[in-house]
């Protein structure tokens, strides 16, 4: 999440930035504009508190004061004024509570800047190729792609599985399924015992700070799946890195 102060010191910087990912100019100058204007709101609504503050206990020593130098009418008076000052800062305290959730709400949804060099494009072809490694292979004609030999082999099921979930998805079956066990088995097996890795098995569902710790929420809130919890809800995770991260966040 960009942090308000810099926000704040760079302004042209930011709408550039947002520019340069496709926002439209009067997008990307309302949203800065936005942004600056609800911290200001925001800080400006909490210098009053802090003022406010400062007042009661100023008052309250006011009214010690008062009492000691036998003047009960103006100790009535400042008691009064305590009163109010305390109804206020209650009042004062929820509406920043509301203020800092609009203002971090807002900032939550704003993209990353990106680096200068970045090019600017719609899509992938508008990428620019910045260094070639080696030689390009040209492949043979003979050569079959890895879905086309695993259907042919019998292990790979692509029109049932169209039924099931649509295109773009296949069936394994066979040697293929058990490949595909053993290298998830393989693979823990060798980084727990060989490089030192701890195997961790986290809850599948999760709490919503900690799928906004790994920018889950609220960019993906309308991909995920929650059910109710308490007073709250939990969300289905969409990979083991959103509890694990979170693991080590405080």
């Amino acid at each position: 999440m960009l942090d308000i102060k810099w926000i704040r010191d760079n302004p042209k910087a930011l709408v550039e930035a947002l520019v340069k990912r496709s926002w439209s100019a009067d997008e990307a100058q309302s949203t800065v504009g936005g942004l600056i204007a609800s911290d200001e709101a925001r800080r400006e609504h909490v210098t009053e508190l802090q003022t406010k503050q400062e007042r009661r206990n100023a008052a309250s020593k006011e009214i010690g004061n008062a009492m000691r130098s036998g003047d009960a009418a103006l100790a009535e008076t400042l008691k009064a004024e305590v009163g109010e000052i305390k109804v206020f800062i209650q009042n004062g305290e929820a509406r920043e509570r509301e203020l800092d959730k609009a203002l971090n709400d807002a900032l939550a949804v704003l993209p990353n800047v990106p680096f200068d060099d970045v090019p600017v494009g719609k899509d992938e072809h508008d990428n620019v190729v910045k260094h070639i490694v080696g030689k390009v292979p040209t492949r043979p004609n003979w050569v079959k792609e890895h879905f086309e030999i695993g259907e042919a082999l019998g292990m790979m099921d692509f029109e049932r599985a169209a039924k099931l979930s649509g295109s773009r998805f296949t069936v394994l079956k066979n040697g293929l399924a058990r490949m595909e066990r053993a290298l998830g088995q393989f693979m823990l097996d060798l980084h727990t015992t060989e490089h030192g890795y701890e195997e961790v098995i986290p809850p599948l569902m999760v709490k919503d700070d900690v799928l906004f710790g790994t920018n889950q929420l609220p960019k993906f809130e309308e991909d995920l799946f929650f059910t109710p919890h308490g007073e709250g809800r939990l969300g289905l995770i969409p990979t083991a890195e959103v509890p694990l991260t979170n693991l080590v966040r405080e």
